[in-house]
């Protein structure tokens, strides 16, 4: 049966530019005179996106990270999503091919919100210690579904976070302090419409059988050229409101076709002759006594 995925493609769309990130571990500025430590506390900072589905339908999403100088270690850094109101802890996943990029999969219910995390694992105390950790990149976000046919308005607000850390964090008294600051997207607002995968028909494609011929006895070879697949302009005009249901329908054509197709060419091999009975020629005493020229 002809490979249908040379008929039918999922065309991703590009992902959508969101903002910079950065995280760090390190001091807040350059130390450059004996006696200004105290200046130059320690920060830890995060990126914290959030987003809101503002539309009727759940939406699968993919952030994409992208980190090359510095680079991004994995091993430093942890994410954490929050969509049913609990921390769920995990780690971005590498590009293949790709050592800058990296991945982030969710899942939003219709008209509801999630908060995505990426933080230095300051679980890692010799992270701390060196207080040298520096991220910095931006981030796109792409989505998966549902289709292009209907686009999805989200809300999205990034953020950084941070803590400074005490100079002496075993002093009794330790002296953290917070920041917080929006950071700008590329839109300049928080309105984002993306459009999901495309399904995607080759429109030059015909789903033909080739003429094949067919060995008789004491017969010529017969040529017979299979039934063509309708036009795509036909097959598109099954689609109905559902992708899911469209790509299903459409499949289920072209599989009824192939079949039949497959069917008529097992007839031939078969020994069986494609032109009918009605339609073959009187044969008998008569015609074998009538005179030759």
């Amino acid at each position: 049966m002809t490979d249908l995925s040379n008929a039918i493609g999922i065309i991703r769309q590009k992902p959508t530019l969101v903002s910079t990130f950065e995280l760090l571990v390190k001091a807040i500025t350059p130390v450059t005179a004996p006696g200004t430590e105290a200046v130059a506390r320690t920060v830890i900072q995060g990126y914290f996106l959030t987003i809101a589905n503002t539309s009727n339908s759940d939406v699968k999403l993919t952030l994409q990270f992208t980190a090359t100088t510095p680079v991004l270690n994995v091993a430093d850094t942890v994410t954490i999503s929050d969509v049913t109101g609990t921390n769920d802890f995990s780690d971005l996943t590498p590009v293949p091919g790709d050592p800058n990029r990296f991945t982030f999969s969710l899942g939003i219910s219709a008209n509801d919100t999630a908060l995505l995390t990426l933080l230095p694992d300051v679980t890692k105390i010799g992270i701390i210690k060196a207080h040298a950790l520096e991220i910095r990149g931006y981030v796109e976000i792409l989505l998966n579904s549902p289709s292009a046919a209907t686009p999805v308005n989200l809300l999205l607000t990034p953020e950084h976070r941070g803590t400074f850390l005490p100079q002496n964090l075993a002093a009794p008294n330790p002296d953290f302090d917070q920041l917080a600051y929006s950071l700008p997207t590329s839109t300049g607002g928080s309105l984002f419409t993306l459009t999901g995968p495309v399904l995607k028909i080759n429109k030059e494609l015909k789903i033909e059988v080739k003429e094949f011929e067919k060995v008789q006895k004491d017969k010529d070879f017969e040529k017979v050229q299979a039934e063509k697949l309708p036009e795509t302009s036909q097959i598109e005009n099954l689609a109905p409101a559902d992708a899911s249901n469209d790509l299903q329908r459409l499949i289920g054509v072209m599989a009824q076709r192939l079949d039949q197709i497959e069917q008529r060419t097992a007839n031939g091999q078969n020994g069986q002759s494609f032109i009918q009975a009605k339609e073959r020629p009187s044969v008998g005493q008569q015609v074998v006594n009538q005179p030759r020229n």
